[in-house]
């Protein structure tokens, strides 16, 4: 995509010809040729990537990271320096830069650095859509999240490996974005890939990336998520389905911080923070030969347990509610609310499916309500058949059995005609049929 880019360098020449070249690839691309004047432009245009020399008039390259930096203005920058020793490329590093580039350079290793660098920028901005729009922060009314969100704080301000633990549809991606965002890391991308969704070579292609020609089809080289996660997170989630041969490559990464893409024998040295999570017991594959021993323990640095959504009640209603709110924004629809109904039936509901199943009830249940209420009629009919829980004792029993004896004495006013029954009671004929089949246990037909 088109991206707004500052070319930052005394040499007109060397300006000139980076401009020309970006511009040939549909890039919208200004120059300036002093620190001062780069400081201006970074601050009035905030360009999406800044090529940058280090050796300027007017403040160098260093003054101008650290006022890119005192202003808080999100770019991208490569530094360019024809004195590129070790130290000040790392002090780059350190003061912000995101690659550098030495002089002279061929324009094709300029083409590939702009492109890995504006892959970041569009990593970044995804990820923060994604939070900002799609995702709510993790709920933790119940104690037993609320353990769960401390813990993961308390990780976060690390950059050690954490391992998540819990069934399907828990919302363990939702806690791995919470960690990336709550770290030193939260500008850098936040990178996830499913390990049960690939072929092993698949997976192998997507992770490390590949070389031109490696493999039929490989028409070019293509980055692969370990790159892509430079400066960021990489989440590998059900990291419990891969197999020994990829287990070993990924302990290689773990352990030296480098690898190779497909077909390639470079070794490229890469800083990430890994996440991994799995429905999985590890501990178990380990102990059949499974998995291996030593990439375990790698991974299991920090160790996170995510309770399943029936093990945390107190939490169902403000997820339901945090859900609401973002599906209907998505339908473009007027703020909406749950009846005490739907509530209760929330409340009661097992969730065998956790978290994910909660989603797509509520997701359902925007699509077919014609009001601002959410009415039980709108939820799926396994929430409308579950036994109430048990736990559900006191007033809500006895709401349930008035529910009851109402729906019979309508029948029984109406000879056991379920049509006329509702009609008495002001219910839809398909919803007094569910209510039926939810409290009488052989409900009579008409």
């Amino acid at each position: 995509m088109p991206a707004r880019i500052l070319v930052v360098d005394d040499d007109p020449h060397i300006a000139l010809a980076l401009r020309e070249r970006l511009e040939a690839r549909g890039h919208a691309v200004s120059t300036a040729a002093t620190g001062a004047a780069a400081v201006r432009s970074i601050l009035s245009e905030s360009p999406d990537l800044v090529l940058l020399d280090l050796q300027l008039p007017e403040g160098d390259g260093f003054d101008v990271l650290g006022r890119i930096r005192e202003a808080g203005v999100e770019t991208t920058v490569v530094v360019i320096t024809a004195h590129g020793t070790v130290e000040r490329a790392v002090r780059a590093m350190k003061e912000g830069a995101y690659d550098v580039l030495q002089k002279p350079f061929e324009p094709s290793l300029v083409e590939e650095t702009v492109r890995r660098a504006l892959e970041r920028v569009s990593l970044v901005r995804r990820d923060r859509s994604a939070r900002t729009l799609e995702e709510p922060e993790p709920i933790a009314e119940d104690p037993a999240m609320r353990r769960v969100l401390d813990l993961a704080r308390r990780a976060a301000s690390s950059d050690a490996t954490v391992l998540l633990l819990g069934e399907s549809g828990t919302g363990k991606e939702v806690l791995a974005r919470f960690l990336h965002r709550s770290g030193a890391r939260a500008e850098g991308p936040f990178v996830p890939l499913s390990c049960a969704a690939l072929s092993e070579s698949l997976l192998e292609s997507e992770l490390f990336g590949h070389e031109k020609g490696a493999f039929t089809g490989a028409a070019e080289r293509r980055r692969g998520r370990i790159e892509l996660a430079h400066g960021g997170t990489l989440f590998l989630d059900e990291i419990g389905e891969v197999s020994a041969a990829f287990q070993a490559k990924l302990l290689r990464v773990l352990e030296e911080r480098t690898f190779e893409r497909v077909g390639g024998s470079q070794p490229i040295r890469v800083d990430l923070r890994l996440l991994a999570a799995t429905n999985r017991d590890l501990k178990a594959a380990v102990a059949a030969g499974r998995f291996r021993e030593d990439l375990y323990y790698r991974l299991n640095v920090v160790r996170i347990e995510v309770p399943p959504l029936r093990d945390r009640p107190a939490d169902v209603l403000p997820l339901a509610r945090a859900y609401l709110e973002r599906a209907r924004r998505k339908a473009g629809r007027t703020p909406m609310t749950l009846s005490e109904d739907a509530a209760a039936l929330l409340r009661a509901y097992r969730w065998p499916g956790n978290v994910r199943e909660l989603v797509n009830a509520i997701d359902r249940a925007v699509v077919l309500s014609s009001d601002a209420d959410v009415s039980p009629e709108d939820l799926p009919e396994e929430i409308l058949g579950a036994p109430v829980a048990e736990r559900a004792g006191g007033y809500h029993s006895e709401v349930q059995s008035f529910k009851r004896r109402l729906l019979r004495e309508a029948l029984d006013r109406n000879g056991g005609n379920q049509t006329k029954a509702a009609e008495a009671l002001g219910l839809q004929r398909s919803y007094f049929a569910r209510l039926l089949k939810r409290f009488s246990p052989s409900p009579p037909t008409s």
